[in-house]
């Protein structure tokens, strides 16, 4: 079932593109207070656009996420749950891509799509199709180009610039959607040689909450601090401080390709109607608790960027504290388009909230993740408001986190077992089962689980 008014006339219907990075932390923005690299391409589509604050995912895990940003569900709805499985999630033909084609636009996908795919072959809702195998190399891809096979030398990232870009260009006045799917930030980092010996000289200290006290944390955080994956540089003959400042250079050539595409819409003159997004697929913590990975709920894990520019209706500089998700990103590209948004989605769209604003907002959300290869369910849920974050680790026994990022933004201090919050504490547990319900979710999924397999979780 379809809810929405019908396609807007072709003439005044928008171009979309959306950038997605992976493993992109919300904090690797100078824009959003980061310090370690600046990026003033990124920065710039920030002041000339909106800036959302509090952008996170549902499941911070690459597949997952891809697989929610186009289709607007939940892992358990889409049952791309892991980065092993392989479900027909398009097959409904309510992909948002594809909704879109049928609209009459120019569909576009060029770069990772990780979602398991053999050969890297074109999928449903695009008429042009660049893609690679699994995770994919940096430098020298052999891309599927439309069905066929093709070796372009040099860094992954510009050549699929390179190739959206032109694509971009031969649409004309035709809108076209756009969607740059990209291997920066992911590990391990091999660099463009423009960006080798960058940030030589910058220091890489441990976050400071890699020196709490291990037996402070819960016995499931303790538990995934001992896995082979969380040690990942051990294996690599990595340090920390090399880990960290290859992610941050990566963030170089991510930032200066984006300022290509905003240089060529601004050339062309479409910039003006033309919704550029620029969000990633999952943080990554580089030592925040003793942790190497995404999949947790904690901040550097969940909390992405999301840059909007749409110069026709977001103002320069728009700054945003509203709860998004990367299921709204679905149906916001249809509102835009004056397409239909399916009654299926479990997303919003995000329109509302860079006009008039609305009252009709979500106030908190749920996030699900830990499916394991011999798991059932997922073995930790987070609500987030706007101030408080409620955890809830449920393999073996469950476990309970509450923190008041407002106070304690690193996410240090546990306040689950103090007196005082004890009534706070219940109401986001019983929120936690409420959005379960709303989410068409089991809400078993609020018991203990089985163990199962924190050895191979999934990237």
């Amino acid at each position: 079932m379809l809810t929405g008014c019908g396609q807007a006339p072709a003439d005044e219907r928008p171009s979309l593109v959306l950038v997605l990075a992976d493993d992109q932390r919300f904090d690797t923005l100078s824009c959003a207070g980061g310090k370690h690299v600046q990026t003033p391409c990124l920065d710039k589509i920030a002041a000339e656009g909106a800036f959302f604050e509090r952008a996170y995912v549902t499941t911070s895990l690459c597949c997952p996420a891809r697989a929610g940003i186009l289709t607007g569900l939940y892992a358990h709805k889409t049952q791309i749950r892991s980065n092993e499985d392989d479900a027909k999630f398009l097959a409904s033909g309510l992909g948002f891509p594809e909704l879109l084609q049928k609209e009459g636009y120019a569909t576009g996908f060029f770069g990772k799509w990780h979602i398991p795919n053999p050969g890297a072959m074109p999928q449903p809702g695009f008429d042009r199709w660049v893609s690679f195998d699994g995770q994919g190399q940096y430098l020298d891809e052999t891309f599927n180009i439309d069905g066929e096979r093709r070796q372009l030398l040099g860094f992954n990232t510009d050549r699929l610039f390179d190739l959206a870009l032109d694509w971009i260009n031969e649409q004309g006045d035709r809108p076209y959607l756009a969607i740059i799917s990209l291997k920066n930030l992911h590990r391990p980092p091999i660099l463009p040689r423009r960006h080798r010996g960058s940030l030589a000289n910058q220091e890489w200290p441990l976050p400071e909450s890699a020196h709490d006290p291990v037996e402070e944390l819960p016995a499931f955080v303790q538990r995934v601090r001992t896995t082979l994956r969380n040690r990942f540089f051990d294996d690599e003959g990595l340090t920390h401080e090399m880990s960290v400042r290859g992610y941050y250079q990566m963030m170089l050539s991510l930032d200066d390709n984006v300022g290509r595409l905003t240089a060529a819409l601004d050339e062309n003159g479409t910039a003006e109607r033309t919704a550029l997004f620029v969000t990633s697929d999952g943080g990554f913590m580089w030592g925040e608790h003793g942790l190497y990975r995404k999949r947790t709920a904690y901040e550097p894990s969940i909390h992405v960027p999301l840059l909007v520019r749409f110069p026709r209706e977001i103002a320069a500089g728009t700054s945003l504290t509203d709860l998004a998700l990367n299921v709204d990103i679905a149906p916001t590209m249809l509102d835009l388009a004056g397409a239909a948004i399916p009654s299926t989605y479990q997303g919003k769209s995000m329109r509302d909230l860079w006009g008039a604003g609305t009252q009709d907002w979500r106030k908190d959300l749920l996030y699900i993740d830990g499916w394991g290869k011999f798991v059932d369910g997922p073995q930790e849920l987070a609500v987030c408001t706007q101030r408080y974050k409620y955890v809830r680790y449920r393999r073996d026994v469950v476990e309970e986190a509450l923190f008041d990022l407002e106070l304690d933004p690193d996410e240090r201090d546990n306040i689950a077992g103090q007196t005082e919050h004890a009534t706070r504490l219940a109401a986001m547990a019983q929120r936690m089962g409420e959005l379960l319900v709303e989410l068409e979710a089991p809400l078993t999924w609020m018991d203990a689980v089985e163990p199962g397999s924190a050895e191979h979780p999934g990237r």
